[in-house]
Order: structure tokens, then C-alpha cells, then sequence
């Protein structure tokens, strides 16, 4: 039907339905987010559910099972975190004073070196610390409304889950009624990206427990306080491409400043940073992940920018998977396959094999 309007109005009718998609994105992130939240760890678990469907337990207790599974990891990472935050909190007193002692020696150099009186600087420092509390306070109450959202969405994903686990044949049969001619091809679909999903969650969980283990070797050389805590806090903000490792980096340069009298303790928590980095850029992740998410770097930061803007924290954890399950279902849509290529990074010889294909607006491109 729209293939019968010119070329203008189709642009504008595709335009209007991205417009529309991204602001139902939005308004309905708080019950999205939990639901593929769920979809995702159902995927991750999946293959136990099949195999203890396969010794002839039932659908309900092996769905079960994978959700319980799920929730004891999550617990198991809440306690290990809350016994770190505690330790970090018993010595809060401790990094104030230190934290003093160092804005002290930097007032006494400003004021030798530019001729700053320490008055001053108290003043500019009062006025932006003023500045920063009462915005703090402004939005404390949004801050209490969303951590309250994040506890409830929190609640969904078991729920969904296990739901999705139980109803997993009726969702199947219910294609089949949709698409009689085609339900084959879009279980094909299903279950590829059920596999992307699996090898990726898989992937991350690992790399998250070898650089964190990495990273605890390498800050407890250096003697920093609570080393097992930040090693872990970058090893998951590795998650979050670019972004997420840069602040990962500063975190621990940052305690190092604090707590240690030679910076040169925090040039080598920063050379550990880089050094974790360097070996999981180059043999953890391209082991381990592999290749269950090909996508090229541009696709990737697009992909970062626009889950941010959408979903905010969650939607950049989200973006590197979704912008994933995107690709492969471009890769098995013969319309589509064209945005699949410009997602990936196929090889050149790759490149040299395209043919043509009808595209989105009716003419033909090359597609793979």
C-alpha cells in the first residue's frame, strides 16, 4: 500500500513511524525495560530449562528453576557488593580527613603559585558546593521516585521470566497461526537470536569475573584500599562501551589520590586500568565474546548515544544487545539485509558479494 505513494510521502510515513517508535520507546520504559530485562536472562537460561524438560520434569518447575538460578546469582553479587560498600563506609572518616589534607596542600599551592588568598578560594569553593547541594536537593525527590521504579521494575523481571519460560510453546503456536507460510523461517529467526542472546550474556558474565580478578591482583599490588570493590565496579562499567571504561579508570585513579600520599600510586592504578583494557580488547573479549554481537564500532557508539537518550543508564547496557538482536533479524529479512551489512563488519570479500535487493523505499540496493 505505501509502495503506491511517491517517494516523498514514503520517507515522511517511515520518519513519522521511527518518530513514534522512539517516543513509545520512551513513555513505556518502565515497563520495557524489565521486560527485556527478562527476555534476555530467559535466553541466558533457557538451556537448563530445556534439559531439565528433558528428564521429564515439568514445564512450570524447570521455568522455575532458571528463574531461581537467576535470582541466586543476583543475590549472591547484592551481598558480595553490600559487604564492600560497608567496609568502604567504616572508612569514610578516614578518606574525609585525608580528603582535607589534600585540599589543604593544593589551597597552599594555589595561593603560592597564583597569588589566590585561601579566603577566596573557601568563598568560590562554598558557593559551588551551595550550588551543587541545592540541586542535589531539587532533585532528590526524582532520585527517590526512580530508585522506587528501578525496585518495582526489579520485582517484574522474575515474574516475566517465568512466564516467558511457561508460555514459550504457546508464543510458538500462536506464530504459526499468524504466519502459517512463513512460521518456519521466523522461529529460524527466534532461535538465532535466542542464540546471540545466550552466547553475548554468557560472554559478558565471564569477562566480568576475569577482569575483576585481574583487577584485584593488580590494585592489591599497589596496596589500594578496597581493591576487590573497584576492580569489580570497572570490570561491570566495562559493560558500557567507551564510556563505561573511562569512568571505570577514574574511579580507582581517584581513591588513589586520596588515599595515598605519592600520586605515582595513581598513575599505576591507571596503568592497571590500561593494561586490563589492553588484554581484554585483545584476548579476553575477543575470546570469549567472540564475534556474538557483529556489530562495528560506528553501529556500536550510535547505538550507545541513542540507548542513552532513550533509556538513560539502562538503555546503554541495553544498546549493544538490542542494537545485536536488531542485526541478526536484518540478516534474515530480505528487505532488510542491506542495514544489516551497514551494522556489521564484514570482511571485504564479503563486501564483493552482494547482489541486488529490494529496499525499504522501493528501489533497488545492494544488499548482501
Amino acid at each position: 500500500m505505501i509502495g503506491a505513494f511517491p517517494t516523498y510521502l514514503r520517507v515522511t510515513c517511515y520518519l513519522l513511524s521511527i518518530a513514534l517508535l522512539l517516543c513509545g520507546l520512551y513513555w513505556a520504559q518502565s515497563i520495557l525495560i524489565p521486560l527485556l530485562s527478562a527476555l534476555l536472562l530467559a535466553f541466558l537460561v533457557l538451556p537448563i530449562v530445556r534439559k531439565l524438560e528433558r528428564w521429564r520434569l515439568p514445564t512450570w518447575f524447570a521455568g522455575l528453576v532458571g528463574v531461581l538460578a537467576v535470582l541466586a546469582m543476583g543475590i549472591a553479587m547484592f551481598g558480595f557488593l553490600s559487604w564492600q560498600i560497608l567496609s568502604f563506609a567504616s572508612d569514610m572518616p578516614m578518606m574525609q580527613s585525608a580528603l582535607e589534607e589534600k585540599g589543604s596542600s593544593i589551597s597552599t599551592y594555589v595561593e603560592e603559585r597564583f597569588n589566590v588568598s585561601r579566603q577566596t578560594q573557601s568563598d568560590w569553593l562554598r558557593k559551588k558546593t551551595d550550588a551543587i547541594i541545592d540541586g542535589g536537593a531539587n532533585s532528590a525527590m526524582n532520585i527517590f521516585t526512580a530508585t522506587g521504579a528501578a525496585v518495582a521494575g526489579l520485582a517484574l523481571i522474575p515474574l516475566f521470566m517465568f512466564f516467558m519460560l511457561l508460555y514459550r510453546e504457546k508464543f510458538k503456536k500462536s506464530i504459526e497461526f499468524l504466519a502459517p507460510e512463513s512460521h518456519q523461517k521466523v522461529l529460524d529467526v527466534i532461535r538465532k537470536v535466542s542464540h546471540v542472546s545466550q552466547q553475548y550474556l554468557q560472554g559478558m558474565l565471564t569477562m566480568i569475573l576475569i577482569l575483576s580478578v585481574l583487577g584485584s591482583i593488580g590494585f592489591l599490588l599497589l596496596g589500594l584500599k578496597f581493591a576487590i570493590l573497584l576492580a569489580f565496579i570497572a570490570a561491570v562499567l566495562n559493560v558500557i562501551p567507551y564510556v563505561g571504561v573511562m569512568i571505570g579508570s577514574l574511579i580507582p585513579v581517584a581513591i588513589a589520590l586520596v588515599t595515598k600520599e605519592s600520586p605515582m600510586y595513581a598513575v599505576g592504578a591507571f596503568g592497571v586500568c590500561i593494561l586490563v583494557q589492553f588484554l581484554d580488547n585483545n584476548f579476553i573479549t575477543p575470546k570469549i565474546v567472540g564475534s556474538s554481537v557483529n556489530l562495528n564500532p560506528l553501529s556500536s557508539l550510535l547505538a550507545l548515544l541513542a540507548g542513552g537518550l532513550i533509556w538513560g543508564l539502562p538503555g546503554m547496557v541495553f544498546a549493544i544487545p538490542t542494537a545485536g538482536i536488531f542485526k541478526v533479524i536484518c540478516d534474515n529479512v530480505e528487505q532488510l539485509r542491506l542495514y544489516g551489512f551497514l551494522l556489521g563488519e564484514e570482511a571485504p570479500a564479503q563486501i564483493r558479494k552482494l547482489k541486488y535487493a529490494r529496499g525499504m523505499f522501493g528501489k533497488k540496493v545492494k544488499s548482501i
